[in-house]
């Protein structure tokens, strides 16, 4: 019984992952994304919700979620293992700057955090 519950919500968050994905990174920008090396460890995190943003990551979106203990959880991209270059982000990883920036409101959940977004390119 729980796991087939458990398995309707991961469907669930995955199509909601990939839609918002889709809506977050501007559609077509979101193909940009390419893998770069193969998914491993943490790689199965790229495009999913999660609480907290694990190292080699950045994310694009922040939403509140009370079942998490900061109370939002954050879309996440890997920086690591998929090229980002062109891709929208809240946070600058390690190994990109940033082409442009502009004022949203995906990566503020909060009062007092960051309005901005960058469009990033890698080094």
């Amino acid at each position: 019984m729980i796991g087939k519950g458990l398995g309707r919500l991961c469907a669930s968050i995955g199509a909601t992952a990939a839609i918002t994905a889709s809506i977050v990174a501007g559609g077509a920008a979101a193909a940009t994304a390419q893998p770069v090396a193969a998914d491993v460890g943490t790689a199965s995190l790229h495009r999913s919700w999660a609480c907290t943003v694990p190292s080699g990551y950045t994310w694009s979106s922040v939403r509140s979620n009370p079942n998490c203990g900061f109370r939002y959880e954050y879309f996440l991209l890997d920086a690591v293992n998929y090229n980002l270059t062109g891709v929208w982000a809240c946070g600058i990883p390690s190994g990109y700057t940033y082409t442009s920036a502009r004022q949203g409101s995906n990566c503020s959940a909060s009062p007092g955090s960051s309005p901005y977004e960058y469009r990033l390119a890698r080094l």
